[in-house]
């Protein structure tokens, strides 16, 4: 009796364990956009095995003949990566929105992946090159705007792309636009699978500060949704002044840069920190081992009236700026020291640069770019 016993409680404990094997997909939802007609398109759903047992795929019910299904068959052990493969005939137009139901050993419940997107018979862009800014099932063109010439009496106008990779109607919109753009949205409505556009118009004479005025707006996935920083857009806007010291004057500044590409040396850690953030290599390089760096641009006054630096401003919050006095008599030099800190280049969307603002009636701006290697 005893042994019978043992017997059933090590079956059920095996049984136990089968059953709490799980098979954990990176991403269960995939939205494919926009596809041509009769042109079959796949998605790959990527699982791991977290359970200490072997994971099986038994099956994989697609319930529809217009979709084919492809996956892992060998056992995956414990920490290892599989793959569903599905694949819609698109002979259909329209939009879809399938469930497909995945089968293992770990349940008798299967686990159900989904797969939707539109079919259409006019040859359509790629949605991942024009709209690579995913924010759930919005897409926009950019993440970061810039308005880099404003003058007091002008206007520029800038425009960011919609795209609604979504099943429900969408209206598009921005929130928190500040009081010095003016926003116009064309159509007002986005049908599945459809693109608009938001024109954003910056006054000049609206613009509350002469340099760069940084700022962020907001793309509403639903109504009502919160702004958060995987749903906004940045954008930068350099006001000049109106006011210029005639070109054709004897007496004035002239300012001379020792450098507009500040190059900043470093080694290990500095280039894991970057690295980790995601920054753009094209502008980067390569870097390592401090979080923080220093380099010094050298600014001469070659002119016979005294500069002056109206404004020194960094596109990026990574980056400080230093100097000692921002007026330079005629003859003379100044220091600015740069500094970058790793751990806050991922906090800006703009690539890391500095911006001068001047009294040269030559140049009365300059951008400073600053990069690793």
């Amino acid at each position: 009796m005893k042994k019978i016993i043992i017997l059933l409680i090590a079956v059920m404990g095996w049984h136990g364990m089968a059953n709490a094997q799980k098979i954990s997909f990176d991403n269960s939802t995939i939205v494919k956009g926009t596809t041509l007609w009769k042109t079959p398109v796949t998605a790959t759903f990527t699982f791991t095995n977290k359970e200490r047992t072997p994971l099986v795929i038994k099956d994989v019910d697609a319930g529809c003949g217009c979709l084919s299904v492809d996956w892992t068959k060998t056992p995956v052990e414990k920490g290892g990566k599989g793959e569903v493969k599905v694949t819609y005939d698109a002979k259909q137009l329209g939009t879809y929105d399938r469930f497909i139901d995945v089968y293992t050993n770990g349940s008798a419940k299967p686990v159900k992946v989904r797969m939707s997107g539109r079919i259409s018979n006019v040859e359509e862009i790629n949605v991942d090159e024009m709209f690579p800014y995913v924010i759930d099932n919005v897409r926009v063109s950019t993440n970061n705007i810039e308005f880099p010439d404003v003058y007091g009496g002008d206007s520029a106008t800038v425009k960011i792309e919609v795209y609604n990779a979504g099943r429900e109607v969408y209206t598009p919109q921005l929130m928190h636009v500040p009081s010095y753009i003016t926003m116009d949205i064309k159509p007002k409505l986005l049908a599945a699978g459809r693109r608009g556009v938001i024109e954003l118009t910056v006054h000049g004479d609206l613009v509350p500060e002469l340099g760069l005025n940084q700022t962020s707006v907001y793309v509403p996935r639903f109504p009502g949704d919160k702004v958060g920083t995987n749903n906004d857009i940045e954008i930068s806007t350099v006001k000049l002044s109106d006011v210029q010291l005639d070109n054709n004057s004897k007496v004035a500044p002239k300012m001379k840069l020792s450098t507009t590409e500040l190059v900043l040396n470093s080694h290990g850690r500095f280039a894991n920190a970057v690295g980790k953030l995601g920054i753009k290599p094209d502008f980067l390089g390569k870097v390592g081992i401090k979080t923080k760096m220093q380099g010094v641009v050298t600014i001469t006054n070659r002119g016979n009236a005294p500069l002056t630096l109206t404004n020194i401003q960094a596109f990026n919050r990574a980056i400080t700026v230093s100097i000692p006095n921002t007026t330079i008599a005629p003859g003379q030099k100044a220091q600015m020291k740069v500094a970058v800190d790793s751990r806050f280049l991922g906090m800006s969307k703009a690539q890391p640069r500095i911006l001068i603002i001047t009294n040269d009636p030559k140049m009365p701006k300059a951008v400073i770019n600053v990069k690793f290697e």
